[in-house]
């Protein structure tokens, strides 16, 4: 079956289906308000959306899960202490004892580790110093009638992020100017820390020592880079992806369309703003959805807004996890359809949930539609529904559809 003949009104129900999903997130975000990845908002967003999305499934399931969700955004500061105590060390090194360069070295170690291991490779790396809490994921099948050959998964994610402090208060490059600002420092330390055990200039050695105390502001601008006082409604980021999700199989139930072969699966992911934790554990729960022999693709969507800055990530986690080029190219194909030339490339700078796909072994990619400066509104508390664009969340749910119809009609192949 193909896209254009399920239903004689296709234009219609997908501008019917974006008013529905702006309607449905002007209630979450008026009624539930922000949902913080294993707090009660999230888990009443997830119960709320089960109950709805189980009229259009053959079953609909919230699983929980154990999480540490400020284990992810909480390498910041701990980076900042260690970078602080490295740039004490580093003095004491270059004035008093030479051997405290060590401790320095090390430090600066330790930060580079707990940038790399949590922001870049989003592993769960400082857990077991954070509170633990129970997060949800919900999903919904609708199942094929005969055999199930192929099998896609459309998500989207439940949870809303802390206020990123800069973004806020200096605009989309806030965020860039202090992240680039503290890395710099961090440079700076481990360099002058390695000269000062080798160099016999201990001139030298000190005014590079002193020179490091410039980028100290840097260190104490990390502890309120994310303000967990404070969480964003995330009316696009990501409740837009999670409408997405839900109007895939809203529309197969409503013009009762049912593939032979091809199952399809709508996951409302919890945890994806403490480090894609919800949609890790989901394929850690479902290991049959990555070895039972079905074909088996994950497309996530995440913060469907900017229509100018339309792309498809065949690179995820700021470039370090590589998505499938095949999945990539079936939603660009699909996009063509729609007369849209969409780019694919590497995320600038975060992930998608498509990154734990791939790293579970699904073939997947993401859609995302947000101005990747970032968007003014990313992560902060202008994310609201007021700013929500329908026509924009229409593309992102007929594109979605129209993949769903692509595989089913060929896979990836």
């Amino acid at each position: 079956m193909v896209f254009e003949k399920a239903a004689k009104n296709n234009d219609e129900q997908i501008k019917c289906l974006a008013d529905f999903s702006a309607t449905e997130i002007a209630s979450i975000c008026e009624n539930i308000g922000p949902r913080p990845c294993g707090e009660d908002g999230e888990r009443q967003a997830q119960n709320y959306l089960l109950g709805k999305i189980s009229e259009f499934a053959d079953e609909a399931h919230r699983e929980t899960y154990e999480v540490h969700p400020k284990a992810f955004m909480g390498f910041v500061p701990v980076a900042g202490s260690m970078l602080i105590g490295a740039t004490a060390a580093n003095l004491v090194s270059a004035f008093k004892k030479k051997a405290a360069a060590i401790a320095s070295v090390s430090l600066v170690g330790g930060a580079l580790t707990t940038v790399v291991e949590e922001f870049a490779l989003y592993h769960e790396f400082l857990d077991r110093f954070y509170p633990k809490k129970t997060s949800g994921n919900v999903y919904a099948v609708r199942k094929a009638s005969g055999e199930t050959k192929r099998r896609i998964i459309i998500s989207g994610h439940t949870d809303s992020a802390p206020e990123w402090t800069y973004t806020y208060k200096l605009g989309s490059h806030g965020v860039v100017v202090v992240a680039a600002y503290a890395l710099t420092g961090l440079a700076y330390t481990a360099v002058t820390s390695i000269l000062s055990l080798v160099m016999k200039n201990r001139a030298l050695v000190k005014k590079l020592a002193l020179g490091q105390t410039v980028f100290l502001p840097a260190y104490g601008l990390l502890f309120r880079f994310a303000n967990h006082d404070r969480y964003v409604d995330g009316a696009n980021d990501d409740l837009t992806g999670t409408m997405t999700a839900f109007s895939v199989l809203k529309y197969l139930s409503d013009n009762d369309v049912r593939f032979e072969n091809t199952e399809v699966i709508a996951l409302l992911a919890g945890g994806e703003e403490a480090g894609l934790r919800g949609s890790k554990a989901f394929f850690k729960a479902h290991p049959e959805y990555v070895n039972d022999g079905v074909e088996t693709v994950f497309v996530g969507f995440d913060t469907i807004r900017d229509a100018d800055y339309m792309m498809i990530y065949n690179k995820d986690m700021t470039g370090f996890v590589k998505n499938s080029d095949e999945v990539s190219f079936l939603l660009k194909e699909c996009a063509a359809d729609m007369g849209m030339d969409v780019p694919i490339g590497a995320i600038p700078l975060g992930s998608t949930d498509a990154a734990a796909a791939s790293q579970a072994g699904v073939k997947a990619a993401s859609f995302v539609a947000m101005d990747p400066a970032p968007a003014r509104y990313y992560h902060t508390r202008l994310d609201t529904a007021d700013i929500l664009e329908p026509g924009t969340i229409a593309k992102g749910i007929e594109l979605a559809i129209r993949t769903v119809f692509k595989f089913d009609e060929k896979g990836l192949n």
